[in-house]
């Protein structure tokens, strides 16, 4: 599996998995640790789930599986377009969801909600993996490039989560909390998310 800097991805897709990191925190956390100690354990996780049977590892180190692909078809009034804004920033999105989270170390629910609404700039990284499409394209069209000169890799789908889309993802800490600790969620944990998406909606306010 190619390895990719998350910190980099972090530039890319934002600061929403850093954001509840104080700066020295950040500094000293070393992300590409935990996806090393991770990645077998997700793995073992991932073949013993029956729901998770057929579930696909992406480069960026997450595991998903495509329940129901939602709309496909650009023409459709609901299907949603994702851009970047003119000074070529990613917009985020906002999204309606049903999801439910569980922590990969036990399997115990932590979250189950319905019918949530929040922007995407708002959502751990795994998700903003997710939900934006695997490359992107500036305001001329053009899809955005790397520094090598090939296409940007972003998120993990062609199309991005659309409405009616099922997806099933696996992450471990570095997209999560990191070495935050949350109710119910210890420091370092992996996660596995079931997200039902309602709805993909432009932004609320201009960027």
């Amino acid at each position: 599996m190619k390895k990719l800097n998350f910190l980099f991805i972090a530039l890319i897709i934002g600061v929403g998995f850093t954001s509840c990191m104080k700066d020295n925190d950040f500094e000293l956390y070393d992300g590409q640790k935990y996806f090393d100690i991770e990645a077998p354990i997700l793995k073992a996780y991932v073949d013993s789930v029956d729901a998770l049977e057929g579930a696909i590892l992406d480069e960026t180190g997450i595991w998903y599986k495509i329940v129901e692909q939602g709309l496909t078809d650009s023409a459709n009034a609901d299907f949603y377009e994702y851009n970047v804004n003119s000074i070529g920033e990613l917009e985020y999105p906002e999204v309606t969801v049903n999801y439910t989270g569980k922590l990969v170390l036990n399997g115990t629910v932590f979250n189950d909600f319905e019918d949530q609404t929040f922007s995407l700039a708002s959502v751990l990284a795994g998700w903003q993996v997710a939900f934006f499409p695997e490359n992107m394209k500036d305001r001329d069209g053009d899809i955005i490039l790397d520094r090598n000169g090939d296409p940007q890799k972003i998120g993990i789908t062609a199309l991005g989560l659309q409405k009616g889309a099922k997806i099933r993802i696996v992450m471990p800490s570095p997209y999560g909390y990191q070495s935050q600790s949350r109710e119910g969620i210890p420091a370092n944990s992996p996660l596995d998310f079931y997200i039902e998406v309602l709805e993909v909606n432009p932004p609320s306010s201009p960027y």
